[in-house]
């Protein structure tokens, strides 16, 4: 849009350039070869071609229309290199958030599979806790057993009266 615009702008004062009856200066032609080049969308030769009227013709009223040419041209480049380094930095951002998102993912994945690994640990605790308690419970049980099996082998020996 911007493109054309500017093309719009610098083709029709070159047209009123254009119009004058006597022979074109060779400001006015370097000018209007400078306008086209911008419409042909060569903006590294206008802008040298601007430079030229400037330089060259600094007094005329084309080289006060290619300064403000050059000038307008210039802050499109400007533009558009900030929108290359914008797009750019978009981009790597872009890619940055995708690799962040993939991360993401993989830990959440990771995150079930310890609380898989969690539940399953408390399980294997609490069938260790369980069987802990049967074998404290059958421990208590022949203790017991066993004291009274002392009691009757110490009743055993005792001589009777």
């Amino acid at each position: 849009m911007t493109r054309v615009a500017l093309a719009v702008m610098i083709v029709s004062l070159a047209g009123c350039a254009a119009w004058s009856s006597a022979p074109p200066r060779p400001s006015t032609t370097l000018l209007v070869r400078a306008d086209r080049l911008v419409t042909a969308g060569q903006y590294a030769d206008a802008l040298e071609a601007y430079e030229q009227i400037l330089a060259k013709y600094p007094e005329t009223n084309e080289a006060a229309r290619a300064q403000i040419s050059r000038d307008a041209l210039s802050e499109l480049l400007a533009a558009r290199a900030r929108i290359g380094r914008l797009t750019a930095g978009m981009k790597a951002q872009e890619a940055e958030n995708t690799r962040m998102r993939d991360d993401n993912a993989r830990m959440r994945e990771e995150n079930a599979r310890m609380r898989e690994e969690n539940a399953r640990m408390r399980d294997e605790l609490s069938r260790a806790r369980a069987e802990i308690a049967r074998l404290t419970a059958d421990a208590d049980r022949l203790r017991a057993d066993l004291e009274q099996l002392k009691r009757i082998d110490i009743d055993l020996e005792r001589p009777r009266k």
